[in-house]
């Protein structure tokens, strides 16, 4: 069973590489993929990478204070969540809490890096590798064999990283907090009227055009630039950009088909429940 992780930041590589070597110590047949270079150093998503995501059977996210709002995580985990069960999507948590972190990730199950709450996603991997689950008496055992290892391991990197000591900038303020709280009492609200399903469709196909938009013309701009300024292999003579008319949208144009499909989904809800948008997508 491959195993993604995903990392971002030295201290996030450092957490992620522990990880990688320490799980196939208590699930042999487990294999984890990591990738040792800063994707975000990049220029673009690597067709590598993207094969990996397709293949793997669930997602490990190494989350720190220095990356808590790194769009590749985010990028990853939503690549990842629309291949396999959302419970196997699994953020970890290290030298943070669950109410430090916002977005996309709050919509799944977070795991903090403590002993009960890793064992439980470790549980969750070995059910979720159904030609070779251990028995539950099995996995106990290995797990608390090999468990202070790795613990000893992170503790270690979180003290030398200074994660504890993270910056105001870093964590969510309580301001920011109160906001989350009133924005859910509005979405009750909503709920009341009947409208609540409509609302969280919409929020979150925007938020994943937005997330696209931003790797396409912000992280992966350099490669969109000379994309762009070599079009004739990425667009066809007839084309345009949302409507490039070539077989292979990601034509090593990874991330393209990811922005362009989050814009049409966009754009057929709109359409199919008639929301009053004024907008010249239509092309009127």
């Amino acid at each position: 069973m491959k195993v993604f992780i995903s990392w971002s930041g030295d201290t996030s590589k450092k957490v992620a590489e522990a990880i990688r070597g320490w799980l196939p110590t208590v699930l042999q047949t487990v294999k984890p993929y990591f990738t040792p270079s800063d994707i975000e150093k990049g220029t673009r998503w690597s067709s590598d990478i993207a094969r990996e995501l397709d293949d793997s059977t669930a997602g490990i996210f190494c989350v720190t204070s220095d990356n808590i709002n790194s769009q590749w995580l985010m990028f990853e985990a939503g690549a990842i969540s629309k291949k396999v069960d959302q419970s196997l999507v699994c953020p970890i948590l290290v030298g943070i809490e669950n109410s430090d972190i916002n977005g996309p990730l709050t919509q799944f199950q977070t795991t903090l890096f403590e002993k009960a709450d890793f064992k439980r996603l470790v549980s969750d991997l070995n059910k979720a590798n159904k030609s070779n689950t251990l028995e539950e008496s099995v996995l106990h055992t290995v797990f608390e064999k090999f468990w202070p290892e790795l613990e000893s391991k992170i503790n270690s990197i979180i003290e030398s990283s200074n994660l504890g000591e993270a910056s105001s900038s870093d964590l969510r303020s309580d301001r920011e907090i109160l906001e989350e709280v009133l924005d859910l009492a509005r979405a009750l609200a909503i709920q009341k009227s009947g409208g609540f399903k409509a609302h969280k469709e919409l929020n979150q196909l925007i938020s994943d055009f937005l997330t696209a938009f931003d790797v396409i013309f912000n992280i992966d701009w350099e490669h969109t630039k000379m994309c762009l300024e070599d079009s004739q292999h990425f667009i066809s003579p007839t084309g345009t950009f949302v409507e490039p008319r070539v077989d292979d949208e990601s034509n090593n144009w990874g991330n393209r088909p990811f922005l362009l499909e989050t814009y049409r989904k966009l754009v057929n809800y709109i359409d199919a429940n008639n929301i009053d948008i004024q907008t010249s997508y239509r092309g009127n």
